[in-house]
């Protein structure tokens, strides 16, 4: 479960996307990365709490409806579900991207849905077959993102040859450390968020496992030296090695920082661990987006149809069903093909905000009904400066949810994933009364 959520972490946002957040918020990209990476450490330490309490594969869905009603649960359940077949088909783009570069014969959109037809297929045998995959992929991932650290780090120092030290240059100069002032910052924290998405799939796979209190400990505690290392390393190499503002550094931040390295053969491996950590997390977000799925079909706030098993414990119908609205998506890279992915990348992180606000509230409403019973939370769990941190969180994300509706280039997107909350709470008023259906085994 520990490489389950590094991997469906480590993906296109961080390898691809965080260009976009470059290009934003230049080297203000680290103040984004670093209040995202807090968020991230306090959510998961919420979901730790409730997720040993009450595991259960409907996770934060099944906390908000418990904290709530039902009207939670759906519009939180919902919200969640769809931000992952945006999520893979952001991937599936990335991924097609490279293949096409490789095998320029076949086109992005083609490589793309070839690729999603192989991970649904991993996640249409067994979990251990997508946990067996996961498993190994994640090890590459982790050890080209230490690698990369460790030569940019050298680089930075000056003691590659021929690479002299850059200083503050690329930091401060170019207009400075925050080049398009706070609002590039909250811009890029959109994107931040989609690159940290995936680590919450922990909550939804304790559902699945055999010790979920001691699993989600481990995760959870590993959590602040991997956002650190993994993500504010990283990135804190590219900008200091090159200026935020050049062209190959939107485009592909960590392939621009080798080729600056005259590491180009080490670019091309970095292209071919792009590609499998592509694939790794296509392969989690068909788990986490199905999941969700079973588990709303199985509290009857989804078509029953959906939360059907097949004789492997893995719930075939809602695999298929979001795979084949990332496929609706990938195929708008046919119509757009050179604003469907940036377009999907905010998309999906704002729908983000709906689910931390829900997590925070329910774990906030949740969280003091159980102290109030004298039921103290495991040990290694417990939300830290309880409910002072929680409402943190809560604060600290509405507050930047607001400032995005607020500025005008992110107006249209943050209004869109509040008005879809708000229709979801609507429908939630008509559905048929609750009842509990199959459970995965």
């Amino acid at each position: 479960m520990t490489m389950i959520s590094i991997g469906g972490a480590i993906g296109a946002g961080l390898f691809v996307g965080s260009g976009t957040g470059i290009r934003q918020a230049g080297p203000g990209i680290l103040v984004a990365y670093a209040l995202t990476a807090l968020l991230v450490v306090l959510i998961m330490r919420m979901l730790a709490e409730m997720s040993v309490a009450r595991p259960d594969t409907g996770a934060f869905a099944v906390y908000a409806r418990l904290a709530f009603g039902r009207w939670a649960g759906f519009v939180s359940g919902w919200m969640y579900w769809v931000g992952w077949p945006l999520g893979l088909a952001i991937d599936a783009i990335a991924s097609g991207t490279i293949l096409h570069g490789w095998i320029p014969a076949i086109p992005v959109w083609a490589a793309a849905l070839l690729l999603v037809a192989a991970v649904t297929a991993v996640n249409l045998m067994s979990v251990r077959a997508y946990g067996e995959m996961e498993f190994w992929v994640v090890w590459l991932k982790v050890a080209v993102i230490v690698a990369f650290i460790g030569v940019g780090l050298a680089a930075v120092g000056g003691l590659l040859p021929g690479t002299p030290a850059p200083g503050t240059a690329n930091l401060l100069g170019h207009g400075g450390f925050l080049p398009h002032g706070i609002a590039g910052v909250l811009l890029a924290m959109t994107g931040a968020m989609f690159s940290f998405s995936g680590s919450e799939i922990v909550a939804i796979a304790a559902g699945e496992a055999k010790d979920p209190a001691r699993a989600i400990r481990g995760c959870t505690r590993s959590i602040l030296w991997r956002v650190t290392v993994f993500y504010l390393g990283s990135l804190a190499v590219v900008v200091l090695l090159l200026p935020w503002d050049a062209g190959a550094v939107g485009e592909s931040p960590f392939a621009a920082t080798l080729t600056h390295l005259g590491l180009d053969n080490a670019s091309t491996l970095l292209q071919i661990v792009l590609f499998a950590a592509m694939v790794s997390t296509m392969n989690s977000q068909v788990y986490a987006s199905s999941r969700m799925l079973f588990a709303l079909a199985r509290d009857r706030d989804a078509p029953a149809a959906l939360g059907r098993v097949s004789a492997a414990s893995v719930p075939r119908n809602a695999i298929l069903f979001s795979v084949a609205l990332a496929v609706a998506c990938v195929m708008l890279q046919l119509v757009h093909p050179t604003s469907a992915f940036e377009g999907l990348v905010t998309t999906a992180g704002n729908t983000l905000f709906i689910t931390w606000l829900s997590v925070a509230g329910a774990q906030i409403v949740l969280g003091r009904r159980e102290r109030r019973a004298g039921r103290i939370p495991a040990a290694g769990t417990g939300m830290w400066l309880f409910p002072w941190l929680s409402w943190f969180v809560v604060l600290t994300v509405g507050a930047t949810f607001v400032s995005l509706i607020v500025m005008e280039d992110s107006r249209v997107e943050a209004l869109s994933a509040l008005t879809a909350a708000v229709a979801l709470a609507g429908i939630s008023r008509f559905l048929p009364k609750p009842g509990s259906g199959a459970d995965l085994g």
